[in-house]
């Protein structure tokens, strides 16, 4: 008889073919809500987890998360884990990402304690301020982030000059960027003109998210992008939350940031 406490380094079942239904324990827990899975791989080599109710010390072990029993730290975990879904206004200067290497600061720094573990669900560069959703719900974060799903996205834009007619049609037809891809077709309207800058502002809807698309769409048509803010995500508004603030979600406000998106083709 085994005892609960006893420790089962597993690998893969069969011939290393995954079972149907089956992921790595370690993707497991991120897809639980519980925490990263770098912080799960952690977790696991301390003898944190259980599985079936013995201690598993292998993050790549599949399990059937629909049927298998997973503890941490004594305490079930699963796709009933309570979800959060929080708003922040990240500053400009703040990088999205959990650490830096070169010592930046991060969203994190200005987050604080939110109560559980959450990541950002896309990215806002370094210069870039506005919208960020923060989530422990991996579903919503790839309904949101995936380009099938066609979530849109605003963004104000200012840009230096005044964008003629052509440099308009080419922001909403879609056109290449420096690595040859080309952008989808965009909504974009002029905000206004501020008096003696030299500047225009633009306010431009994606369905899509390549790395800082808006700066390369600017230097695309010749109009460099000198300030960003994401203003709103679906049916989402900024609002009058401050920068470095956040909010919790309620569900309405949740289905709205999702308001417009496009069922998958199967």
């Amino acid at each position: 008889m085994r005892r609960r406490d006893d420790v089962r380094a597993r690998r893969p079942a069969g011939n290393g073919l995954r079972p149907a239904g089956a992921v790595s324990l370690a993707r497991a827990l991120s897809k639980f809500g519980v925490c990263s899975r770098r912080e799960a791989e952690r977790w696991i080599a301390d003898g944190r987890v259980q599985v079936q109710g013995a201690v598993e010390r292998e993050p790549s072990r599949w399990i059937d998360p629909s049927r298998d029993q997973v503890l941490v730290d004594g305490r079930p975990v699963g796709d009933e884990t309570p979800r959060v879904v929080l708003a922040f206004h990240k500053p400009k200067g703040l990088v999205t990402t959990r650490s830096d290497p070169g010592g930046r600061a991060t969203v994190y720094d200005a987050l604080g304690d939110v109560g559980r573990w959450v990541f950002p669900v896309g990215r806002l560069d370094r210069d870039t301020s506005g919208l960020l959703v923060l989530t422990n719900d991996h579903q919503l974060g790839e309904r949101l982030t995936s380009p099938e799903h066609h979530v849109p996205k605003t963004y104000h834009a200012r840009v230096a000059g005044l964008p003629d007619a052509e440099a308009l049609r080419a922001l909403r037809e879609g056109l290449p960027l420096d690595d040859g891809t080309v952008t989808r077709p965009a909504k974009v309207r002029v905000l206004g003109t501020p008096r003696g800058e030299g500047s225009t502002w633009l306010e431009i809807v994606l369905t899509e998210g390549k790395n800082r698309q808006v700066r390369r769409m600017g230097a695309a048509v010749g109009h460099e992008v000198l300030e960003l803010v994401r203003v709103r995500i679906g049916r989402l508004s900024l609002g009058d939350l401050a920068p470095g603030e956040w909010r919790e979600l309620g569900p309405a406000e949740v289905l709205g940031l999702l308001a417009g998106a496009r069922l998958p083709r199967q």
